[in-house]
């Protein structure tokens, strides 16, 4: 359903060893700020699909709305 490249290989994965949670976190926002907006906004809206499926929500929902409305000078 996605529009998300193929899953990178395991030789493109890269392991870096924290010594703490904060270690962790600080690894983590490094990784997402490395990646760009794009990759960011792609990642977010694949846990939004993620989530709508796991809860059995209409995806329709999810799609742009329009509203016609009539507009008339006075």
């Amino acid at each position: 359903m996605s529009n998300v490249a193929s899953t990178p290989s395991k030789s493109e994965w890269t392991a870096v060893r924290c010594s703490s949670l904060d270690d962790m976190r600080t690894q983590n926002i490094l990784f997402w700020q490395a990646q760009g907006g794009a990759v960011i906004r792609q990642a977010a809206w694949e846990l939004v699909l993620e989530y709508w499926q796991a809860n059995k929500l209409d995806p329709d929902e999810l799609r742009f709305s329009r509203s016609v409305t009539s507009v008339r000078r006075a």
